[in-house]
This record gives structure tokens, C-alpha cells and sequence, in this order.
């Protein structure tokens, strides 16, 4: 950025003039002065050229033009002197007249409002510099920095806003539409970094959709970053190009078959589901949403077709899903890629669907998925703490309390079998005293393996 200001501060010295207002010979030193800073400010001297504009400022202010003022407090935004160019800048702003000038002042006026610490200032600078622009680019890169400003400021919903906005405007640069991005027709680095920068927000606020949709629009683009998150996350960017549109007639006979398949699968009809929404979507790929990917990955998953369902889970994921449609996506692709042996992608999904679980049922299903995927990739910490936490959540829901356990009031199938793998696992990592805790939990909750082991070593439990 402050690089770029370079070409800037040359071209206002063409346009700078010197008015006399004082005596010929204070005149004079202003003058030498101005064409001395021009020297140092063209060697790329700014400290130097801000201390001849300076020098020339205290002989009298009036001798400084606009556009002297606008160079001088813009080299002071390049040497980081953040208070005095928001002097220069500021009162450049009350003479200057001309638009593109002013979208300069402001917009530096705002990045040096936010170097200060005041970014209500910086912000309300930068919406001045965004009114006095027409160029779609120019106001793409403020968008971009005031959803920075935003961000560094704890404003998820703003900073996700001021990036779309600039997104917008660059597409408007571009004379496209996300119509287009979405056809596969639009490759353009700048863009596809700007929808990245947009999934690196987005991911950062933990916006688990808006991640998504930007960095298959970034992938799409050509973004190399994107396709290269996109690949190891197992997002097939590909798959969400947007199809033609189909006809009326088509869209209302896709529809029925959508509606009859969600009818087969409340029936658990999931072959009869799986087939009319494969008629449904040869009709009319457009009548295809998440939630309609997602009965359909969902089925596939059910008969053990484990490859296509999560084809058409990951396709559900590139669509706006609310948080539970999102929890089942991802419990059912941690599901469906362990049981393809993907334990990396499995427990990415699965850790996900964790993240977004809403009740302590859904905890505990995740849990015991997340120990199973643990365990597979010899992740024994991760193990054992996934079953204390499915213990945890059972408990809790079934309104048991350890004391009674302790008791011998229990008798728990769930609890005798999951204490007893840990008990297991436990000694398996030589860690005897917490593995002979688990192993008398289980004894009292009825475990026979358990109680067999105490009987066995001549030892009580009870």
C-alpha cells in the first residue's frame, strides 16, 4: 500500500505551485525548500522531503497549496508519523476539491486513524473516501481494509460484510456477476484472492457456511490456495458449478419426485429414496439444495454405499445449511468415511459435527464416533478422553449420579461396557490407578468381564 503512495506523492509535485503571500525573501526560502523535498521525495527520501515541506509549512502555512499540504501529510503517513498526517491530511481535506484527490486524503486519513488505535475515526474516514470514488476497484481495496479494521476490532458481522462488499465491487471492476464465478467462467487471480481472504475471515469468526461458499467461489477462480484447502479437506469445489436452467414443467415434475423421495425416506425406504431423487435430479438439477444432497448422501450411506454418499454429502456442504442440517452433514460424513477406513477425514467431520452438537444426546453420539476414529488411528489420549466424555453426557442424561454408582445401585450396560474400555486402555498405557477405577466402575455396573477379573485376582469391589 505505501509503496503505491509513491507514484502519488510524485504527481502532486507537478501539480504544485507556490503562492507568495509574505516577503520575497521568506518567499524564496519556501521555495527552495519545496524544491528540495520534490528531490528527496523522487529518491524515495521521504523523512528528508517531510522535513523540507515542513520547514517550508513554519515559515508560513499559507505558502503550502493544497496539494503541498496533501504531500506533506501523506509523507508523514509513509514515515508512520501517525499524528502529524492526520494534521496535513486533515486540513488537505478542507481545501481539496477534486474527487480522486479526496479519496486519497480520506482513505489515508482512515489508515492513520487506525494506526492511532481509533478505528471508529478510521472507519468513518474511509466511508468519506468510499463516497467521493467511482472506481469499483479503489473501493474493493477500502472494503477490504475496513473489514481488517473490523476484524482486529472483534466485528465478525461487519467484517464479513465489508469483505463481500469488496468482493461486489470487484466483480463490478470486472463486469461479471457470482452467477458467472459459479458457471466455472471466471478466472482471475485478484478476484479468487479476495474470496479466499473473504474463507480466511469467515473460518477465523468460526462462519462455518460463509467459509465454505467463498472458497469453492475462490477454488472455482483459480485460487491455488483454495483448491489446495479444498483438496485436503475433501470440499469437491468442482461439483458445485451451477447447471442451466430447466424448464417450469421440468422444475414442478422434479419437484413431486423430491417430495416422494422425502416420503420414502421417512418410511426408511432408502433404495426407492435413492432412485426417485436420481429421476429428480436428470429432470432438474436446479431443484437440488443441501438438504436435498444431503437425503441423498444420507441414503447412500444407509444401504453401505459409503462412496457415494459422501460424493453427494460433500456436494450438500457447498450450499447454505443451517446449524442442524450442518450438525447431520457432518456426523454423517464422519460416519460414512470411517467406514471407508479415511480415519483423517473422518475425524475432521466428526470433530465438526461435535462442534456444532445442540444437545447433550448429540454430544454423546459424537463421542463414541469420535473414540471409535481415535482408537483406529492408535490415538489413545483422544480415545479415553472421548469415552469419559460419552460417560459424562450419559450420565447426565440419564439423570445417574456417581455416588449411587459407587452404590451399586447401577446396573448400565452402556456404563458397564464403556468403564470397562477404559479400564482396558488404561493399563494398556501403564496408568494402573485410573485403570482400576474404571474396572471397578464397571464391576459394579455390571460388567461380567469385570466382575470376573476381581473374583479371579481374590479381590472385592463392592
Amino acid at each position: 500500500m505505501k509503496k503505491a503512495l509513491l507514484s502519488i506523492i510524485l504527481l502532486l509535485f507537478t501539480a504544485i505551485t507556490v503562492t507568495a503571500q509574505v516577503s520575497a525573501k521568506e518567499n524564496e526560502r519556501a521555495k527552495a525548500y519545496i524544491k528540495q523535498a520534490k528531490e528527496y521525495a523522487s529518491k524515495k527520501e521521504l523523512d528528508t522531503a517531510a522535513e523540507y515541506l515542513q520547514k517550508a509549512y513554519d515559515i508560513n502555512p499559507v505558502m503550502l497549496g493544497c496539494k503541498e499540504i496533501q504531500l506533506l501529510g501523506m509523507s508523514y503517513y509513509m514515515m508512520e508519523d501517525a499524528p502529524q498526517a492526520i494534521k496535513f491530511l486533515n486540513l488537505a481535506a478542507k481545501c481539496e476539491t477534486d474527487k480522486a484527490l479526496l479519496v486519497e486524503i480520506y482513505s489515508h486519513l482512515g489508515y492513520s486513524y487506525d494506526d492511532m488505535g481509533d478505528f471508529k475515526k478510521a472507519i468513518q474516514q474511509l466511508e468519506k473516501a468510499i463516497s467521493y470514488s467511482t472506481d469499483n476497484k479503489t473501493k474493493s481495496v477500502i472494503y477490504e481494509q475496513m473489514a481488517n479494521i473490523h476484524f482486529d476490532n472483534d466485528e465478525a458481522e461487519k467484517t464479513i460484510e465489508r469483505m463481500k462488499q469488496s468482493v461486489a465491487h470487484y466483480l463490478k471492476h470486472l463486469s461479471v456477476t457470482e452467477d458467472d464465478v459459479m458457471r466455472g467462467g471466471v478466472k482471475n487471480d485478484e478476484l479468487g484472492e479476495k474470496y479466499f481472504n473473504l474463507t480466511w475471515f469467515a473460518s477465523a469468526l468460526n462462519i462455518e457456511v460463509e467459509m465454505r461458499e467463498s472458497v469453492v467461489k475462490s477454488a472455482l477462480t483459480g485460487n491455488k490456495d483454495a483448491i489446495g484447502f479444498c483438496k485436503e479437506n475433501g470440499i469437491s469445489y468442482r461439483n458445485a458449478i451451477v447447471l442451466p436452467d430447466s424448464s417450469s414443467e421440468q422444475d414442478k415434475a422434479a419437484k413431486v419426485l423430491i417430495e416422494q423421495a422425502v416420503t420414502h425416506a421417512s418410511k426408511k425406504e432408502y433404495n426407492s429414496t435413492i432412485s426417485t431423487l436420481e429421476k429428480a435430479y436428470k429432470i432438474s438439477p436446479a431443484m437440488f439444495d443441501g438438504k436435498t444432497f444431503y437425503l441423498l448422501g444420507l441414503s447412500y450411506s444407509t444401504i453401505e454405499d459409503y462412496s457415494s454418499g459422501i460424493k453427494y454429502l460433500e456436494r450438500a456442504l457447498n450450499y447454505s445449511l443451517d446449524k442442524q442440517c450442518l450438525y447431520q452433514v457432518y456426523s454423517t460424513l464422519g460416519y460414512a468415511y470411517s467406514m471407508i477406513q479415511d480415519y483423517s477425514n473422518a475425524e475432521i467431520n466428526a470433530e465438526r459435527a461435535l462442534y456444532l452438537s445442540d444437545n447433550d444426546e448429540e454430544v454423546l453420539e459424537c463421542s463414541l464416533k469420535l473414540a471409535t476414529i481415535y482408537f483406529a488411528q492408535e490415538d489413545f489420549d483422544g480415545t479415553i478422553d472421548s469415552i469419559r466424555n460419552a460417560i459424562k453426557y450419559y450420565i447426565k442424561i440419564h439423570s445417574i449420579t456417581d455416588a449411587e454408582l459407587m452404590k451399586g445401585n447401577v446396573q448400565d450396560e452402556f456404563l458397564a461396557d464403556n468403564h470397562m474400555r477404559l479400564a482396558i486402555l488404561l493399563s494398556e498405557q501403564m496408568r494402573e490407578s485410573e485403570s482400576n477405577n474404571h474396572l471397578k466402575k464397571a464391576a459394579l455396573s455390571g460388567s461380567k468381564l469385570a466382575i470376573d477379573t476381581f473374583e479371579k485376582n481374590g479381590m472385592e469391589y463392592k
